[in-house]
């Protein structure tokens, strides 16, 4: 089982929202319970990420307003 940071690393790879949205949906396929849940919290960093322009230890609370 993988951790969030973990998978926080591994979707660093993708620099786009369209590749990290293409990456989720595969993940959706091969990911159960909490193993899903853990990738989605690390999915939603990284898409708030990319939408700032900024990496984040700690995505600040303002900062969800503005994703999704």
């Amino acid at each position: 089982m993988s951790t969030k940071l973990e998978y926080l690393y591994q979707l660093r790879v993708c620099e786009i929202q369209d590749t990290l949205e293409r990456v989720i949906e595969l993940k959706k396929k091969d990911l159960k319970g909490k193993e899903l849940f853990t990738f989605m919290a690390a999915a939603d960093h990284r898409l708030a990420e990319i939408k700032m322009g900024v990496i984040y230890d700690k995505v600040p609370e303002g900062i969800w307003q503005f994703i999704r």
